[in-house]
């Protein structure tokens, strides 16, 4: 069984819904329905209506409501002093649906926010890679397998210092370069939303904490997902596992 609104996605050994093998890519197998603010917030009314027990993956994380929105001054500020240009449906959502709330995995983050080492929301300025520079990955991303093989050390310190400097390769910044965290699917896996680049507006899956690498979100006919596409999707399947009825893309 996969987590309503994932298809394939496999979040490794600690998911409920999914199995220990990692694919290459997220994929979605639903008919998406059309990214409307309006439509959105009567939907995930809904939704709140009809799941009273929070049975959807990560309902318990939003409870299906969205925070106040924020203001257009405050999100123009934020680009600014960023560098960036936020895509438009990520825009619409924190402008007419909320800064942050009901969402994929766990829910959308207030913007600049992200679950860092702990169960509270931080800022992610720290860890955030440089949003002036393009994203740089188009296809599934990850190191060679090899390079994942330890060698045989003689002592401790060996050991660590070689963890230490995979690491270091590995959750290197520039990774995510004009990306954002907007969403986490537990267990420090997350999800980013491109902002710079030829993936802009597209969102990727962040596995790096399972050593899985970085990963498109893609629909069933192999397309990479924007937000608004990958939200739908999300919204949709919650839909068809409840009594709501639906209104579908023309």
């Amino acid at each position: 069984m996969s987590a309503p609104g994932l298809g394939e996605l496999d979040l490794g050994p600690s998911d409920p819904y999914g199995s220990p093998h990692p694919p290459t890519r997220c994929r979605y197998d639903v008919d998406l329905m059309v990214f409307i603010p309006a439509e959105v917030r009567t939907l995930v009314a809904r939704l709140r209506a009809t799941d009273p027990a929070r049975s959807v993956f990560g309902a318990n994380g939003h409870n299906f409501e969205f925070r106040e929105p924020i203001k257009d001054g405050e999100l123009i500020a934020w680009e600014r002093e960023h560098h960036v240009e936020l895509p438009a449906e990520y825009r619409a959502y924190l402008l007419e649906l909320g800064n942050g709330g009901a969402g994929p995995y766990y829910g959308i983050f207030p913007l600049g926010m992200w679950d860092g080492a702990g169960s509270e929301l931080e800022p992610f300025d720290d860890e955030l890679g440089n949003l002036r520079v393009p994203f740089p990955h188009c296809g599934a991303w990850n190191l060679p397998a090899e390079r994942f093989e330890q060698p045989e050390f003689e002592n401790d310190d060996e050991e660590d210092a070689w963890n230490e400097m995979l690491d270091t390769e590995y959750f290197d910044r520039s990774l995510v370069n004009g990306a954002i965290w907007i969403s986490h699917h537990g267990c420090a896996l997350r999800t980013v939303l491109v902002a710079t680049g030829s993936e802009r507006g597209n969102v990727w899956a962040d596995r790096r904490a399972d050593y899985t690498g970085i990963v498109p979100h893609v629909g069933n006919d192999g397309r990479h997902l924007g937000f608004g596409d990958w939200y739908m999707s999300w919204l949709e399947q919650c839909l068809r596992d409840s009594t709501a009825p639906m209104t579908r893309r023309s």
